[in-house]
């Protein structure tokens, strides 16, 4: 990946971008057909949503779920495209677990920085390999100056001094941070991830990232999809706590032999588990780091 300023350019090596810096960005991926059936459903979504949902929300954008009855959705889970893209980046069970319309209101703030894992008391934390990624799908061209994405390379898997100051990401402390507080101030390092519509910017929830405020007068949207790029190897206790997300269809499907599911390539890129009963993960989304860790991950 090359730096041009504060924007990313892609290189063509994804899976050790991803690796070292924590994201990627893969160009023009979605044609401009799936961008306008996802526009129309972002609108849908939108349209129904309540002024009070936009308004707690203002800082990183409307949360909106969706679900593989929202088309293209399942279209785009079981295509070409992101096959290919997960094999690049060596993903080895890909498995999505929840997908949202995030859309930022005109006029309104810079989300803080913060990094979207939960279970950091669990030793499946600190590996290299991702447990859990995210890709947003832009409908608009995004700029620094419609509130484009922040984020600072490396952070994923090695200790950064905000980790230690940071409020607790989506939190009512972090909400009510001051704009020119450390939540919000300018990292160096940190680049901005400039995307157009049809690229997928790919991240590793545990990456430091925020975004710049929306200075215009327009909705900037876009779609968050949630995956787990590894899913056979996860621990019983995460494969048991990724079944029961708010997007997917209610656990226990895959049991049922008539499930329209069954069979199908939407229903294989689903999580299904059948094993023991497992205690559940701690959710934790404070880094501890394990005894005798230094400055990065080594296993």
């Amino acid at each position: 990946m090359i730096f041009t300023g504060r924007v990313v350019i892609l290189s063509t090596d994804l899976a050790k971008e991803l690796e070292e810096n924590g994201f990627c960005l893969v160009p023009k991926a979605l044609d401009s057909t799936v961008i306008e059936r996802l526009a129309e459903l972002a609108a849908k979504r939108l349209a129904v949503a309540e002024g009070e949902h936009l308004s707690r929300y203002a800082h990183h954008g409307s949360l909106l779920p969706l679900t593989i009855e929202d088309h293209p959705v399942p279209e785009i889970l079981t295509s070409d495209v992101l096959r290919g893209t997960f094999a690049a980046l060596g993903f080895t069970d890909p498995r999505w677990i929840s997908g949202y319309v995030i859309a930022k209101p005109p006029r309104s703030p810079g989300l803080w920085w913060h990094q979207d894992w939960w279970a950091w008391g669990h030793p499946r934390t600190y590996v290299r390999q991702p447990t859990q990624i995210f890709i947003m799908i832009y409908l608009e061209p995004t700029s620094r100056r419609n509130g484009c994405l922040r984020v600072i390379p490396g952070t994923h898997l090695k200790r950064h001094r905000l980790h230690d100051v940071l409020e607790t990401p989506h939190t009512v402390e972090i909400e009510a941070a001051a704009h020119d507080s450390v939540n919000h101030r300018e990292v160096d390092g940190e680049i901005d991830i400039e995307a157009s519509p049809g690229d997928l910017v790919i991240g590793d929830v545990r990456v430091i990232h925020a975004t710049h405020s929306n200075e215009t007068d327009a909705m900037r949207t876009a779609i968050d999809l949630l995956f787990i790029p590894h899913f056979g190897t996860l621990p019983d206790e995460f494969k048991a706590h990724y079944i029961n997300q708010i997007c997917l269809p209610p656990a226990g499907w895959w049991e049922d032999p008539g499930h329209p599911l069954q069979g199908t390539a939407v229903g294989a890129m689903l999580p299904t588990y059948s094993g023991p009963e497992v205690g559940p993960v701690e959710f934790c989304r404070r880094p501890r780091w394990p005894a005798g860790w230094q400055s990065g991950l080594t296993t």
